[in-house]
């Protein structure tokens, strides 16, 4: 928005647009580094940069699929989904939501992760996911509320508000 004033320089006033994005991928196993290592420095970079863009959410894996929501402004997050594609651990990225929203869910973590426990167990029993976490088989809507569920219920739920500065992430125990 831009506003004009009688005798004044205009100024520009830019409005953050907050949208929530929600994709899932299949893991493509690093032959370099082992699945621990990957996730270690998936995490630890998506607490790094997207504090510094203002973007929050939450990721979950298995051995076979990543699940993940964005929240933030509309452009910093769509760049963020942007280089995601670009990530060779990634493939077959699919979208299942981006929507404007008025606040965000995830407003607490710069990136949230949440391994395997029993909660996860009966989240995917309520979800109907009886063979475990199958992220083609939830919508966007379902996916964003087992992953809030996770990082927020979770005790072992690594996140940035446990990190900090500190470059350290710790142990992984997938889903």
């Amino acid at each position: 928005a831009v506003s004009v004033s009688a005798g004044k320089r205009s100024s520009r006033s830019i409005a953050m647009q907050l949208c929530r994005l929600v994709y899932y991928s299949k893991y493509n196993i690093s032959a370099r580094s082992g699945v621990a290592d990957d996730l270690k420095q998936i995490l630890a970079t998506a607490i790094r940069s997207n504090s510094g863009k203002g973007i929050t959410g939450g990721l979950i894996f298995n051995r076979q699929f990543f699940g993940q929501v964005l929240e933030g402004d509309h452009a910093a997050v769509t760049q963020t989904f942007v280089r995601i594609n670009g990530d060779p651990r990634h493939s077959d990225i699919v979208l299942t939501e981006m929507k404007p929203v008025g606040e965000r869910l995830f407003g607490a973590w710069s990136m949230g992760y949440a391994g395997k426990s029993e909660l996860f167990q009966a989240l995917c029993g309520k979800y109907g996911l009886a063979d475990g976490f199958d992220p083609m088989r939830m919508s966007g809507s379902d996916l964003t509320a087992f992953i809030l569920t996770l990082v927020t219920q979770e005790q072992n739920v690594v996140s940035s508000e446990k990190i900090g500065a500190s470059e350290e992430v710790g142990e992984f125990h997938e889903l």
